[in-house]
């Protein structure tokens, strides 16, 4: 990721639209971007799916709609950012995920932002199924944030893994995101590494440190922001992450094994039900969307 010009945020009922929307902002004015806001009815459109009689069903939608726009309103209304272009979207589609992914294919955002349950302050994520399928499935970076404020000068954190080939791509991604996120929000950065020292030989621990050498160092990272946990990633990451307060943590999104590329890595998964940090996540380039594109079905917009 190396600009960030629209941000689109997913908006549902819930305290979590707070935070979601005041970080939105935030990051807007830091990059000069635009913000779209976007509530997907999907309960409503899952009952539409399922009444016995249809008839009234596209009254029933087009009012759905319309009660989405007013919420979106009043919430564009209270956050006072008059300075900035803020639209509005609205849809009526089930189940939610795909509403958002469509949304996405549709406007092209440069990141999604989305609201989680989780308090920020414990362990207890409150990560829903539908932010577990935007891991999964979202096309573009992908930014879960907590109600939780960020510092005056945020530190971010990088999660990589050089272990891989196939993981080489991701890592360059990941790091170049981090550190544009690290510029532009006047933050710091550090990058950690996790090396299971017990299945690896001397030989691949040092090549593998040598090539993650050679990738901070193209993205501008100082040696002593660097460090390298021996042990399982799994659990060595989590324990030191959660001591150093970040911000934000940026990481991929996806497990490097082939045949499970549409599947949320054991790391990542792991990192995200234990940390309270918001998390920035991204796919590899050649990530291919499971979630066909199609209209979202009836919207409305409004700039």
């Amino acid at each position: 990721m190396e600009k960030l010009q629209s941000i689109l945020v997913a908006i549902d009922r819930s305290d979590a639209a707070g935070p979601a929307l005041a970080k939105a902002i935030a990051l807007a004015r830091r990059f000069g971007a635009q913000v779209e806001l976007f509530l997907c009815d999907a309960e409503r459109a899952f009952a539409l799916k399922h009444e016995y009689d249809t008839r009234g069903v596209s009254d029933a939608r087009e009012d759905s709609l319309a009660a989405s726009r007013r919420y979106l309103e009043r919430l564009r209304t209270s956050a006072d950012c008059s300075e900035l272009r803020v639209a509005i979207d609205a849809a009526c589609e089930s189940p939610l995920y795909e509403g958002i992914v469509h949304k996405v294919q549709q406007s092209c955002p440069d990141l999604v932002i989305r609201g989680t349950g989780g308090d920020g302050e414990t362990a207890i994520t409150g990560l829903s199924a539908t932010d577990w399928a935007l891991v999964r499935t979202c096309p573009v970076p992908l930014m879960l944030v907590r109600n939780r404020s960020w510092s005056a000068r945020p530190r971010i954190a990088a999660a990589v893994d050089v272990s891989r080939e196939e993981g080489q791509e991701l890592t360059r991604t990941i790091l170049r995101t981090a550190a544009f996120f690290k510029s532009g929000c006047d933050g710091s950065l550090e990058i950690v590494y996790g090396d299971d020292g017990a299945e690896a030989g001397a030989a691949a621990l040092g090549s593998h440190r040598a090539a993650l050498r050679t990738r901070v160092e193209q993205a501008g990272v100082r040696p002593e922001q660097l460090h390298v946990l021996v042990g399982e990633p799994a659990k060595t990451l989590p324990e030191f992450a959660a001591g150093r307060g970040y911000d934000l943590l940026v990481l991929g999104a996806l497990t490097h094994r082939e045949a499970l590329t549409a599947l949320v890595g054991t790391l990542t998964g792991r990192l995200m039900e234990t940390l309270a940090c918001d998390f920035l996540l991204v796919k590899p380039a050649a990530f291919v969307c499971p979630v066909g594109g199609q209209a979202a079905g009836p919207a409305v917009s409004t700039g």
